[in-house]
């Protein structure tokens, strides 16, 4: 997987939307190699392919894991990001 763009620090509502839209576009990688695998060894079906799948699964299943918590710290970073706006504009508007 390539190195994630999409990592670097907090981000306004804008920018964390197309952060969020990298972040997704990285999981199709990770997802993809994971139901290969799974199919390759239903088709082989020998025990061998099996553990391959699985093993491989699991490291794909991290990979995954990595992604989606970096969308939480994306969708964090936006809602606080957002709240100081509007923090900012109440203290303008009194």
């Amino acid at each position: 997987m390539r190195e994630a763009e999409w990592l670097n620090g907090p981000a306004s509502s804008g920018e964390g939307m197309r952060q969020m839209g990298a972040a997704l576009h990285d999981l199709c990688q990770p997802l993809t190699t994971l139901r290969c695998r799974l199919e390759l060894a239903g088709l082989t079906g020998t025990p061998e392919a099996y553990r391959e799948a699985v093993s491989q699964g699991v490291a794909e299943c991290e990979k995954l894991v990595k992604v989606v918590d970096s969308m939480r710290e994306i969708v964090c970073s936006a809602t606080c990001a957002a709240a100081t706006e509007q923090d900012e504009e109440g203290e303008v508007a009194r």
